[in-house]
């Protein structure tokens, strides 16, 4: 049996496990607690055992207590706000405790003792249903409950963690739904163009285009690829746009530092640069000129984007580039506290500052990635 299904699985088999196991250690540490040889014969005497055994009659009251507070104080009163209705209830829990602890010694004092429960010292009468009923039933209660909540968070946090994946992986396909629609039926337009007028550049553009798609549909599908790869996609679409758009755009792409055996999640940087050129190629008359900056250091990647032709607003009215909200959304979610967002624009010029905290990968397991430099689509 798996830890983590014997803590927190809710099948039956593996509640009973649970529970006994707690009641068994509970048993032994109640007994461990009460066993009090007064000299070294008092080891090895039966009585001192039986003396430990017979203070175990109370353990029933703890075991109501917890069931009572963790199955009907706790979700009813505790988990909605209701603090002080819970903490009547509670203190009425405890008179109860105290209460069943002082029937258990009445009905049960005449098999342990020899002397009637009328004749009993005080201690045994009085202090041992206040210590073990009240005093015991109340330190189990309070931490069966502070136990129970923190079960409760972790099943919560995992819980909101499996949504956030599951966020994170369906803004990863609306990127792509995002990607393929207008820059697809663009490429394939401006091919379909090339090929009629018989350019040499039309089988090397399809070949591009091939990989992108590829890349897109199903090797992004990882939870983390190579750098390299990704720059590789980026520097693939930015050679696409300049020779669909021929001198409308004018690219500038400066690489610094080695990207080899570091990672990043998918198309990070292929929707930060595709979003953005689709937000400044609104006008048919704006020229475009972008300067992309990316620096992989030691422990972090850099990635600088600057470009003019931002709209915000079309025709009078506000815009917003859902598709670029949606993709830094994306990268607050993945690198959630290792990452450095900044984003400037004024007068239709927009820059970016993306820093995240990189990863390191074997060597053996990436695909190794000529990377140059410097690149200048003029």
């Amino acid at each position: 049996m798996k830890t983590h299904e014997f803590i927190f699985s809710n099948q039956v088999k593996h509640r009973l496990a649970r529970h006994l196991a707690l009641w068994i250690v509970f048993s032994t540490y109640f007994f461990i607690v009460n066993f009090f040889p007064r000299n070294a014969n008092d080891l090895v005497a039966s009585k001192t055992f039986v003396e430990a055994f017979e203070k175990m009659i109370y353990i029933p009251v703890s075991i109501f207590s917890v069931y009572v507070s963790i199955y009907f104080l706790l979700p009813r009163f505790v988990l909605k706000g209701k603090y002080v209705t819970f903490f009547i209830l509670f203190v009425s829990l405890c008179f109860i405790n105290l209460g069943s602890a002082f029937l258990i010694t009445k009905l049960f004092s005449p098999f342990i003792q020899k002397l009637s429960f009328q004749q009993l010292p005080r201690q045994i009468m009085v202090f041992q249903p206040i210590i073990y009923g009240l005093g015991l039933g109340l330190v189990a209660s309070g931490c069966a409950i502070i136990i129970k909540l923190i079960k409760i968070r972790h099943l919560k946090h995992k819980e909101n963690e499996r949504l956030q994946q599951q966020k994170i992986t369906t803004e990863l396909q609306t990127i792509k739904t995002n990607i393929h629609p207008h820059f697809l039926s663009d490429a394939l337009q401006n091919i379909s163009d090339l090929i009629h007028n018989r350019s040499a550049l039309a089988p090397q553009l399809i070949l591009k285009l091939s990989d992108l798609l590829s890349f897109i549909l199903y090797e992004s599908e990882e939870e983390l690829i190579p750098l390299e790869q990704e720059l590789q996609m980026m520097r693939d679409y930015l050679e696409l746009e300049k020779n669909f758009y021929g001198s409308r755009i004018v690219i500038h792409v400066k690489e610094q530092g080695d990207a080899t055996g570091k990672t990043i999640a998918p198309l990070i940087l292929l929707s930060l640069v595709q979003n953005c050129c689709e937000q400044c190629l609104i006008s048919l008359q704006q020229k475009l000129n972008i300067d992309i900056e990316t620096e992989a250091a030691d422990k972090k990647f850099i990635f600088r984007l600057s470009c003019n032709g931002y709209y915000e607003n079309i025709n009078g009215v506000p815009h917003q580039n859902t598709g670029l909200n949606q993709s830094l959304r994306r990268i607050q979610a993945i690198y959630s506290g290792k990452h450095q967002l900044e984003t400037h624009s004024e007068n239709g010029c927009f820059s970016l500052l993306v820093v995240l905290e990189s990863e390191v990968i074997p060597a053996d397991a990436i695909k190794r990635i000529e990377v140059n430099p410097f690149y200048e689509f003029a």
